[in-house]
């Protein structure tokens, strides 16, 4: 993907053992470096999801973490709050970020960007219910 906001994507891969640690966040860890990084010249191919099945299983799992994180932390929200920002993703992504510009595969990732969004504010309104 070279478009969508996923490219390019610059994320601490390599460094020495006991210079650096990664973070306690619950969803989408860095790594936390003392001293110095530097950048590649080329980049490093990454495949995040070997097939749809496995994207659906961590947009889940994500999702359901995401939403508790939220909710720790104090947010709320209603179902249209939960569409509203799911929109707004799928526009953010699509059209801004110009995922239209990657074709078929740009469509179906800012619809699954959406469907992300909407799912973890849906389950943060499901746990304030609960």
């Amino acid at each position: 993907m070279r478009h969508s906001g996923w490219w390019p994507d610059y994320v601490t891969r390599l460094f020495r053992r006991g210079a650096a640690k990664f973070s306690d966040d619950v969803v989408h860890e860095r790594v936390i470096v003392e001293g110095r990084t530097g950048t590649l010249r080329e980049p490093i191919m990454h495949e995040t999801y070997v097939d749809l099945n496995e994207m659906l299983q961590k947009m889940n799992s994500y999702s359901s973490l995401a939403a508790q994180k939220m909710r720790h932390g104090g947010r709320k929200t209603g179902l249209a709050g939960a569409v509203l920002r799911g929109l707004w993703a799928f526009i953010r992504a699509y059209f801004l970020r110009g995922g239209f510009l990657d074709g078929r595969e740009g469509f179906m990732l800012a619809v699954a960007i959406a469907e992300g969004t909407y799912y973890r504010y849906a389950k943060l309104m499901l746990l304030d219910k609960k």
